[in-house]
């Protein structure tokens, strides 16, 4: 990424920058406008690199890299939740892209499991956080959490997290302030368990949990959802499903 980075506000998305939509791979050099949604870095054998997930202006989402030479140059102006303007940029094909996805979609198959997703739903019948032992080695295991997610449609998914995501959600979850909590998992991979339900993996160590965040699609889900509408605590005290 030869490209060059200039901090700016929304109101700066004017005309000469293109959006995110209107890249081509197949074509030169471009400039766009975006706001950084993430960043983090994973190490690429004796290198490493900087991967970032980017939207514009029309919330459209794509994935940007910063490789291992140029990473001290960009690394302190990448803030998250910032505009910036990206100039000089080369596109390229890839596997992984990201999106925001309907639970219809999820339930109809055409989520692909080696895709990051976004997943927006009101949070039910949340169990007790549990350790798993290893059955190779009885100290050591990870943390489980079941949990399920309603949308707007009604459409209920029942969902799993491992290991740290797992405890992430759970103080979040002991810790919240209302009954009525809205969930938004951001770029996390859905497989479908033997049990039927979705594994949330975290990518890379991108995933993000957030319950009622100060975004206008919780006050459009908490409208919906009304505060006197109970969530139930379901006690988990067994590791097998009953």
């Amino acid at each position: 990424m030869g490209s060059t980075m200039i901090p700016f506000t929304s109101d700066s998305c004017d005309a000469g920058y293109f959006d995110i939509a209107s890249l081509n791979p197949n074509m030169g050099e471009w400039s766009v406008s975006v706001k950084i949604l993430n960043c983090w870095s994973v190490s690429r054998g004796s290198g490493r690199e900087l991967n970032m997930i980017l939207g514009d202006k029309h919330f459209t989402q794509i994935q940007a890299v910063v490789r291992d030479e140029l990473i001290d140059n960009y690394f302190s102006r990448l803030i998250v939740d910032e505009w910036t303007l990206v100039q000089s940029i080369n596109m390229c094909s890839s596997r992984t892209y990201f999106n925001l996805t309907e639970f219809v979609s999820i339930l109809s198959g055409i989520v692909n499991p080696n895709i990051c997703v976004d997943v927006v739903g009101k949070v039910v019948n949340v169990r007790e956080l549990v350790f798993v032992p290893s059955v190779e080695h009885s100290h050591e295991g990870y943390f489980e959490l079941y949990f399920g997610l309603r949308d707007t449609e009604c459409i209920h998914l029942e969902y799993s997290l491992t290991g740290d995501l797992a405890v992430e959600f759970y103080d979040l979850w002991k810790r919240r302030s209302r009954n009525t909590v809205i969930c938004i998992i951001r770029f996390v991979k859905l497989e479908l368990s033997q049990e039927r339900r979705w594994r949330c993996t975290n990518v890379s160590g991108c995933t993000r949990i957030m319950l009622n965040p100060d975004l206008s699609i919780t006050d459009e889900m908490l409208c919906w959802n009304p505060e006197n509408d109970q969530v139930p605590i379901i006690t988990r005290k067994e590791n097998a499903m009953e």
